[in-house]
């Protein structure tokens, strides 16, 4: 009894620790016998620290997808390291959150030949997340840092004046609404955890490579719709920064444009009717993320 009770102990310590840290991982490929073999090795991000080795993960958020597990060559995985309940001597990775590479479409370069952008993380990169910097700036201010760095596992941050990245250029039908709300939290003491930017800031500029999406977004699931309207009427809506449809007001039917656009790789294509006239209006959205319809919630 007293050993089931240190280990509901040991696993609701697990739950409530607000603390993580960051890696990416690897499997162990490795031909032994477990727990010696067979594991994960996991790197710690923003550091030269060698690999970890666990022997095993435990998945401590439901809302996860463990089929994801499987990508690692394009997962970012939260959690902690402690010592194995089960093996002796080893360590066990408590699992909390998972973020994704958000894909880049090929791009065309010299004599056509396309080139996928996200080929490899430059080792020169270090990895943020991203907030307001709480500056107050003035219109006589010719520069202003508005915008901060939270370097990753660490406790150093770096203000900046702009940035630049790659997706909005190359992706169409982004939904700018979400992508910039997840880009720069506005919220610093919201405990939504945001998007993972790989990327440099030289000239008081952050150079954007990369950006890895949480896979657990929206946290919670779009809220149900009341509306009415009419047989000649279309019922329209507009797009929250959590992908959930909202309705505006009914407008009536009219003659819309039948084609339908197609979203690059890794993106799926979502569609609402919208204003003015009711036709669908189209999001490609990365397909890492869940259906708002579909969450689950904590």
């Amino acid at each position: 009894m007293k050993l089931l009770l240190c280990l509901i102990l040991f696993q609701l310590i697990v739950l409530i620790k607000s603390e993580r840290e960051y890696f990416t991982f690897r499997e162990d490929v490795r031909r032994c016998a477990a727990p010696r073999c067979g594991g994960y090795f996991l790197k710690k991000l923003n550091s030269q620290d060698d690999e970890i080795y666990v022997s095993s993960y435990i998945m401590v958020n439901a809302n996860l997808n463990p089929m994801k597990i499987q990508d690692d060559e394009n997962i970012i995985i939260s959690g902690y390291i402690m010592p194995s309940e089960d093996d002796d001597g080893y360590n066990t990775f408590f699992l909390k959150g998972i973020h994704e590479r958000m894909i880049l479409p090929n791009v065309v370069v010299g004599n056509d030949k396309k080139v996928s952008s996200n080929e490899k993380i430059k080792d020169s990169d270090s990895f943020y997340f991203l907030s307001k910097s709480q500056n107050e700036c003035t219109q006589q201010t010719d520069s202003c840092a508005i915008y901060k760095s939270i370097k990753i596992n660490t406790n150093e941050s770096t203000n900046f004046e702009k940035y630049t990245e790659p997706y909005t250029s190359s992706i169409p039908l982004l939904d700018l609404k979400w992508y910039n709300s997840r880009l720069i939290k506005k919220n610093i003491d919201s405990p939504y955890v945001g998007s993972i930017i790989s990327g440099t800031i030289k000239d008081n500029q952050l150079l954007i490579t990369e950006i890895f999406i949480n896979t657990e977004d929206p946290v919670f699931p779009c809220k149900r719709n009341n509306f009415s309207c009419s047989t000649l009427h279309v019922p329209t809506f507009y797009r929250s920064s959590d992908r959930c449809p909202i309705f505006e007001k009914c407008v009536l039917r009219t003659v819309c444009h039948l084609g339908i656009p197609t979203c690059p790789k890794g993106y799926k294509s979502y569609s609402y009717p919208s204003l003015p006239k009711g036709c669908l209006k189209y999001y490609c959205d990365p397909e890492a993320l869940p259906n708002p319809h579909r969450v689950s919630g904590p």
